[in-house]
């Protein structure tokens, strides 16, 4: 502070440098030169702190992701196979995700997963967490995503995920959201979801292709528990649906196919990924297995006509809309580093500038002695 305070206040002949003031007139020199000097090099510190405040608060955040282990009756942190396992097509892979050593405020995270794995259907579209298991076992000490909320978790936060028109090989996802009849929404614990865009689809449904959430929230402290479930998709619609072959998860072979989330406030270094095996697919749900129940209707009252009864849809196709396709595009990606190099880049910036200015007034002042 020494060094700031002689600029700013012209320093006396003892405090020249006579490199830095070769021609003796640094009292004369003009005061606002000093108030640049000292602003680019208030400039180059508060960038390097902020950097280093970005990098001890994301080494700070912790994200771990679950997946149920139904034959275990537990949560799995690692992936599911037969052996610890067992799901039908139709049935519902519940997830859990913890953050830990949040900044309470606005945050986004992708939950990513397989739409497709070798060309058949994989992961359909997302829904409930607990439609088919896992009920109540949120706060299960097994695997690693346990909140350090639990066991007393504030009131949940629920929000619907958008419908998918997707087309692949001529149906909808939308249809095949219909067909199961499952609930779609995702809990939040620890904070409020603000929105869910998406999904956007990337890869040829032909190979292995993905879809993708985006999901922003806003946290009230530095924990928030995420859920959400995986449908596992029914060969019944896709393709019978439609006139085709089976083509649903039991159709997989060889590779797993993975649910993840991705991309935490931008840092790529936060991603989870659990993967699941062919192995734990056996057998298959009927249609609208998993639609919530119909209330009984109240019984009519004297003299009244009860109304007509309203056929339910019998047939995987009965109700199948089929949407125009709609574009594929890749999943956008920061660059887990991009905001250490926005702050580099402004330190450099700020001592450039700091050392052009040095060396022209060093040009001018020698210019001036020498004339």
């Amino acid at each position: 502070m020494g060094w700031i305070g002689q600029q700013l206040g012209g320093g006396g002949r003892s405090a020249r440098d006579p490199w830095w003031d070769p021609d003796g007139r640094s009292r004369r020199r003009n005061r606002s030169r000093r108030l640049v000097l000292v602003a680019l090099v208030a400039l180059a510190l508060a960038s390097l702190t902020l950097g280093l405040q970005a990098r001890i608060a994301r080494a700070a955040t912790t994200v771990n992701l679950d997946q149920w282990a139904s034959l275990d009756d537990a949560w799995q942190n690692g992936n599911l196979n037969g052996n610890n396992a067992r799901y039908p097509e139709g049935g519902i892979v519940p997830f859990r995700v913890a953050f830990e050593g949040l900044a309470a405020g606005s945050h986004v995270v992708h939950i990513n997963y397989d739409f497709t794995a070798g060309g058949h259907k994989a992961y359909d579209f997302l829904a409930t967490w607990n439609v088919t298991n896992a009920n109540g076992e949120i706060c299960s000490a097994s695997g690693g995503g346990i909140s350090s909320m639990c066991p007393s978790l504030p009131s949940p936060s629920t929000y619907a995920f958008p419908a998918d028109p997707y087309v692949a090989d001529g149906l909808s996802v939308t249809t095949a959201q219909v067909y199961s009849g499952a609930p779609r929404r995702l809990t939040l614990w620890g904070g409020t979801i603000t929105s869910i865009s998406g999904p956007v689809h990337a890869g040829s449904p032909d190979g292995n292709s993905t879809a993708d959430f985006t999901v922003r929230f806003t946290s009230t402290a530095s924990a928030v528990l995420m859920a959400w479930g995986g449908h596992l998709a029914q060969s019944a619609f896709w393709n019978l649906a439609g006139g085709g072959s089976r083509d649903g998860a039991g159709e997989v072979s060889g590779a797993p196919w993975h649910m993840r989330t991705l991309q935490l406030d931008g840092s790529g270094n936060k991603n989870q990924d659990r993967s699941i095996q062919p192995s734990a697919i056996v057998g298959e749900l009927p249609p609208f297995a998993l639609a919530p129940p119909t209330p009984a209707p109240a019984a009519p009252g004297p003299g009244s006509t009860p109304p007509p009864a309203v056929a339910a849809p019998t047939s995987p196709g009965g109700s199948r809309v089929t949407p125009p396709p709609t574009t594929t595009r890749p999943v956008e990606r920061a660059s887990s580093d991009e905001s250490d190099v926005a702050v580099v880049a402004a330190f450099l910036a700020a001592g450039g500038l700091m050392f052009a200015w040095i060396l022209g007034h060093r040009r001018r002042a020698l210019r001036r002695r020498d004339p």
